[in-house]
């Protein structure tokens, strides 16, 4: 090659390099992000997800490919709807509670108080604590000889609660504990959503005589609703695949009536080496998850093209 042509080939690469600067900088910084995530997550999630088409129980065993059966009998086995419907219903109950909770909490958090960065501080302090370490001190709230809980009945004359043997206790502990673990994150967003209304809405509101319910049905309401879709879908992911808090507060009792998907599938996977049927769970939880989040997001950004009004252009002359 002469040097002429060198020259050229040279100035052409030059150029491309130029034309495609942003790509080749994000190429070199997301490389490295996705080699990491499908190393440690993505290839470990995918595999999980072929396993449900075997047959595998115990690491010893050889892998028999029986295609949807895992799947057929994950729908005839009442364990494992069992742990479905309930991992639906209480992810539900989660989320409303903790997203109605961290609404009001960041309506008093955007209000014009003193020291209000401390306030809003504590609000997020259980976010970023242990789930094991704030667990053990709920368990020392409710433990049955000397927790403090019974401790208080006993002082007041009343009898003692086995918490461990209610399922509806268990429940609502649950509940309780997701709710104050997740209320921190959710006001925080609630009030970002909050700082990004319109104030010369509430202006306008104000010059109508609006009240303070008025302003926050017709002004601030509708102004969180994508904030209000963005949150919703994220709680809801995280409450349906709620695992630590059945594991650390009830082990899934009694007689596995708190145990939900998450716990069911590790115990297959980690306790009893049902591979096959561990895959199998996590693929129909995948599903499910996909499939309810594609479903609400239509239905919220559908809702808004309802809501709107198509205005006519006024003719000259009219």
């Amino acid at each position: 090659m002469d040097k002429t042509a060198q020259i050229k080939e040279e100035t052409s690469f030059k150029r491309v390099m130029r034309k495609h600067k942003d790509a080749v900088i994000a190429a070199v910084i997301l490389t490295p992000m996705l080699l990491f995530w499908l190393i440690v997550s993505g290839a470990p999630t995918i595999f999980g997800f072929f396993l449900g088409f075997f047959n595998w129980v115990g690491l010893n065993d050889t892998p028999d490919f029986i295609w949807f059966d895992n799947f057929v009998n994950f729908f005839k086995d009442p364990v494992y709807t069992g742990a479905l419907w309930r991992s639906i219903w209480l992810g539900g109950l989660v989320t409303a509670v903790t997203l109605a909770a961290g609404f009001g909490a960041a309506i008093m958090m955007n209000m014009p108080l003193m020291g209000k960065g401390i306030y809003r501080s504590i609000w997020y302090i259980p976010a970023v604590t242990s789930t094991v370490a704030t667990t053990q001190v709920f368990n020392l709230l409710l433990d049955t000889n000397n927790g403090v809980i019974n401790n208080f009945l006993k002082s007041i004359g009343k009898d003692p609660i086995i918490w461990q043997y209610s399922a509806g206790w268990g429940i609502f502990w649950i509940v309780v504990y997701s709710a104050w673990k997740g209320v921190g994150a959710a006001a925080l967003i609630w009030l970002a959503g909050l700082q990004s209304v319109d104030q010369t809405l509430y202006e306008a509101a104000d010059i109508d005589g609006a009240g303070r319910w008025a302003k926050l049905k017709y002004v601030t309401m509708p102004g969180l609703k994508p904030i209000a879709t963005y949150i919703v879908i994220t709680n809801l992911i995280a409450a349906i695949q709620i695992y630590e808090q059945v594991l650390f507060i009830t082990n899934g009792g009694p007689y596995g009536q708190t145990e939900v998907l998450v716990f069911r599938i590790y115990r297959d996977g980690f306790w009893d080496f049902n591979l096959g049927m561990a895959g199998a769970s996590s693929l129909i939880m995948a599903t499910i998850v996909i499939v309810a989040t594609v479903f609400y997001y239509r239905w919220s950004t559908g809702s808004d093209k309802r809501m709107t009004i198509p205005i006519k252009p006024i003719k000259r002359g009219q």
